[in-house]
């Protein structure tokens, strides 16, 4: 044996603790109905063994090993039709307790993964989007380069250039009318 704590309850060793508990309450209960059910009138065992079967009592070797005493009475009682004698649903609670947590496990590594998958597809989404946005501004910038170089207003790049001919131009305007003054005024005195 083990290291762990065994139970025993009717003639069966128990290691796990919520089993051994398990076991203990359906004794319990198999001793309840020991006392309180006429048990030699055979429709009494079928209806109560029917009942039992039925409503899936019991869930460890304690409960089922009663409900096969009762079923072999019945089978053996010739007043009773074997045809109405049910047949025994075993299920294994702690088995099947360990199946569904191995598969909420594994339904929730299958969640991490989805989730893991969104925040990836998540992320790609956000990429594209950022470097398209990144492609209309860097073309938004490089038109700006080319309105400018191309344009004839004043811009910061050429704004003192162009100032610098504007001052040019009306400096050269002003002496072609203070020329032409010059010779109206020459003309006038002439006469």
């Amino acid at each position: 044996m083990s290291d762990k704590k065994t139970v025993k309850i009717n003639g069966f060793v128990f290691t796990d603790e919520a089993e051994a508990e398990q076991a203990k309450k359906e004794a319990q209960g198999i001793h309840y109905v020991e006392e309180r059910a006429d048990m030699h009138h055979p429709e009494t065992v079928l209806e109560i063994y029917t009942k039992m079967v039925k409503q899936e009592l019991f869930e460890t070797a304690v409960g089922y090993t009663y409900l096969k005493e009762l079923q072999e009475y019945l089978i053996q009682n010739p007043a009773i039709n074997n045809a109405d004698i049910l047949p025994i649903y075993v299920t294994h609670p702690m088995l099947e307790e360990s199946l569904k947590k191995k598969l909420r496990i594994s339904a929730k590594n299958q969640s991490d993964e989805k989730k893991k998958q969104g925040k990836a597809d998540g992320y790609r989404k956000k990429y594209e989007i950022t470097l398209f946005i990144s492609v209309i501004l860097a073309i938004s910038i490089i038109g700006m380069f080319i309105i400018a170089s191309t344009s004839d207003s004043p811009t910061i790049l050429n704004y003192e250039n162009k100032l610098i001919d504007k001052y040019a131009e009306w400096e050269q305007e002003l002496d072609e009318r203070e020329a032409a003054l010059n010779e109206r005024e020459q003309m006038v005195e002439e006469p």
